[in-house]
């Protein structure tokens, strides 16, 4: 199933994103910060694992995109552009990253937006 975990949005935000996925049968939730050091495949219902690793908290605003086939993902990203909805940060699922805590997966993303930022390459 798709779905799309929630970081660090203002309600009203937050509100405006669910009510997109609802209208495109997207799957949705916020993770709270008491969740970040579970690993995304037990986030999303795919694993069992209750080992929780330790972590620093962020407030960046994040997606997680998991299970979207591509037309969906493209036509998520082209509604969230319409509706002016920016999260900077944003990942879609991948087998390597399933492994990820929250805390892991904003390290390389930040990792990722800095090195651009900076015209460099990141090899994370």
């Amino acid at each position: 199933m798709s779905e799309i975990l929630i970081y660090n949005l203002s309600p009203e935000k937050d509100a405006k994103l669910k009510m997109l996925c609802r209208k495109l049968y997207i799957g949705s939730r916020s993770v709270e910060k008491t969740e970040y050091g579970y690993t995304l495949a037990r986030l999303l219902g795919l694993s069992k694992d209750e080992a929780v690793k330790p972590g620093e908290d962020f407030d960046d605003e994040m997606l997680y995109l998991a299970g979207l086939p591509g037309g969906m993902l493209n036509l998520f990203l082209d509604q969230l552009r319409r509706q002016k909805l920016t999260v900077p940060l944003k990942a879609v699922q991948t087998d390597a990253n399933l492994r990820f805590t929250s805390y892991e997966l904003y390290r390389e993303l930040s990792a990722e937006r800095e090195a651009i930022a900076r015209g460099t390459q990141y090899h994370g």
